[in-house]
């Protein structure tokens, strides 16, 4: 199995070196797979700042000229030079993944975690086309809670889409949109909900997309009316950040 992980130029980057601890994270939860069976390609403009090393890490350096000055209108449905930067990079680590003759790839946003049970999982479902993470968790950084998502986690979090190489392409439109969101391929390939949650999207990170606002509405954090409280609590549960759940994933403090 392959993980692609594209990672945003240090120039767009509030804090490089809060966003290098975020990323070195994601890279730990990445490898501490329970199956060792796989890759990681890290496409960049620049190296994040760590120390950590895998021999299964592969990084790819990228010149793409970093989107400095557009603001980003995902959230609305409208193409933005970030999500080309991303798309592009996902690209250009699939070109390079090519050489491993993997069965599948999953497209992993540099500040999130995940499960560590992917790569077994995947091994022991080899003939399937590919999944959607139906149920996932969001975390703000240095909370005690953690919030789990029971549906449509793909519609709000990048790390979430697993398919075989052949169908990578396909993810990814002709405006340069990557396309996690979906379930259902335009050749007609049906994905399949993963049957757990397959990753923690972090807010207060530094994904391409994510601010507080957003965060606002995803979390239920601002509640208007009770109408939208009951509607988003059918949508999430509260719990305790278990040491089950850190270990799981990888999850520690930024």
């Amino acid at each position: 199995m392959i993980f692609i992980i594209p990672v945003k130029s240090a120039k767009i980057s509030p804090s490089w070196p809060r966003f290098s601890r975020l990323f070195e994270r994601c890279i730990r939860s990445v490898c501490q797979q329970t199956d060792q069976d796989f890759k990681v390609v890290i496409v960049c403009n620049e190296k994040p700042i760590t120390d950590f090393e895998h021999e299964n890490i592969h990084y790819v350096y990228v010149d793409f000229v970093p989107p400095t000055n557009e603001v980003s209108k995902v959230f609305t449905g409208l193409h933005s030079a970030k999500e080309a930067d991303k798309s592009k990079k996902i690209l250009a680590g699939f070109e390079y993944a090519r050489q491993f003759q993997t069965s599948h790839i999953m497209v992993v946003d540099a500040d999130d975690c995940i499960n560590n049970n992917i790569v077994s999982f995947v091994k022991e479902n080899q003939t399937v086309d590919g999944w959607y993470s139906k149920m996932g968790y969001v975390y703000r950084e240095g909370s005690k809670l953690i919030f789990k998502k029971l549906d449509k986690f793909s519609s709000l979090c990048g790390t979430s889409i697993i398919v075989k190489p052949k169908y990578l392409e396909s993810i990814i439109n002709k405006e340069m949109l990557f396309r996690h969101p979906i379930q259902t391929l335009d050749n007609g390939i049906e994905l399949k909900p993963l049957p757990f949650p397959a990753a923690v999207y972090t807010i207060n990170g530094e994904n391409y997309f994510m601010n507080e606002t957003t965060m606002n509405h995803y979390t239920g954090e601002t509640v208007f009316n009770l109408s939208k409280l009951i509607e988003r609590a059918m949508r999430y549960r509260v719990w305790l950040l278990t040491n089950n759940v850190k270990t799981r994933f990888g999850l520690y403090q930024i």
